[in-house]
């Protein structure tokens, strides 16, 4: 199998759209300690969504793009595709939720780690389960145990990232060794299959890579223009809830000030003998 069938190309893309969904998955992790219970709950799953969908299965899929099988055409199953969507999302919901409430520790980022990283094993297995190719495909068994310990240390990086790192630089980096992690481990897990070439029976039945590439840039997109709207959106309600504060503050002080004043002026004209001037 040829992983690189088209050059840097799909890396590089897999790489950069790993790297905006982590980013953004650790933002968003980081506004939900502003915040508790259900609140908490909320931002916390939003942030799932982000680093499971939009960094890790969407950049799974777009280097998936770029494996090619000489002298077969290639086709996937679209309902097995679409699991994996929803494997990375749930298994990075229950990672988070374990590091997301109360102070983060060690012992709860190694096994919110390994649950992670399991089930990302799987992400990472729907691809070559759902290949469609003129052959019977395999795993390494070798390699397959590499990845799968590839996939748990680069969930538990991801989930420690998250849990601990603060300031703005620092998330950057954070989420950038996160798309490095996620998709080393999707060619660490691809360098894994084997295919047993044999002729086709018949027609390969599902979806060639080029029908399934507009519905996957148009998930991405939506993605990440929802979650990214959804980041901005409470920084400038935050801003605006802060600022709105300092104003009320602001204006209990004056009349506080004002009162006393009118108070001081009363009493000055009372010790003075004269009769009280309204102001």
């Amino acid at each position: 199998m040829q992983h690189f069938a088209y050059g840097a190309i799909t890396p590089a893309l897999a790489l950069t759209l790993s790297f905006l969904g982590c980013l953004l998955g650790v933002f968003i992790a980081a506004r939900s300690r502003a915040s508790n219970g259900g609140s908490r709950a909320r931002w916390l799953t939003l942030s799932a969504v982000a680093i499971g969908g939009a960094g890790t299965w969407v950049p799974h899929f777009m280097a998936l793009l770029g494996t090619d099988v000489p002298n077969s055409v290639v086709r996937y199953d679209v309902p097995i595709t679409a699991l994996g969507f929803g494997i990375a999302v749930v298994v990075y919901c229950l990672g988070l939720y374990i590091v997301g409430f109360g102070r983060p520790s060690l012992w709860k980022v190694l096994p919110a780690g390994i649950v992670a990283g399991l089930g990302l094993g799987a992400v990472y297995s729907t691809a070559p389960l759902a290949m469609r190719v003129a052959g019977t495909v395999g795993y390494d068994p070798a390699t397959a145990v590499a990845a799968l310990a590839a996939s748990v240390v680069g969930a538990t990086v991801t989930l420690w990232c998250v849990s601990t790192v603060r300031g703005t630089k620092a998330l950057v980096v954070a989420a950038a060794i996160m798309a490095v992690a996620a998709c080393s481990t999707h060619y660490t897990v691809m360098a894994a299959v084997r295919l047993d070439p044999t002729p086709a029976a018949g027609e390969l039945r599902g979806a060639s890579p080029l029908e399934l590439l507009t519905p996957v840039c148009v998930l991405a997109c939506l993605l990440l223009s929802v979650l990214a709207y959804t980041t901005v959106g409470f920084s400038v309600r935050q801003n605006t809830a802060s600022e709105e504060e300092l104003l009320r503050r602001a204006r209990d002080m004056y009349s506080v000030a004002t009162l006393h004043r009118a108070a001081a002026a009363r009493h000055e004209v009372r010790d003075r003998g004269g009769a009280a001037v309204p102001h």
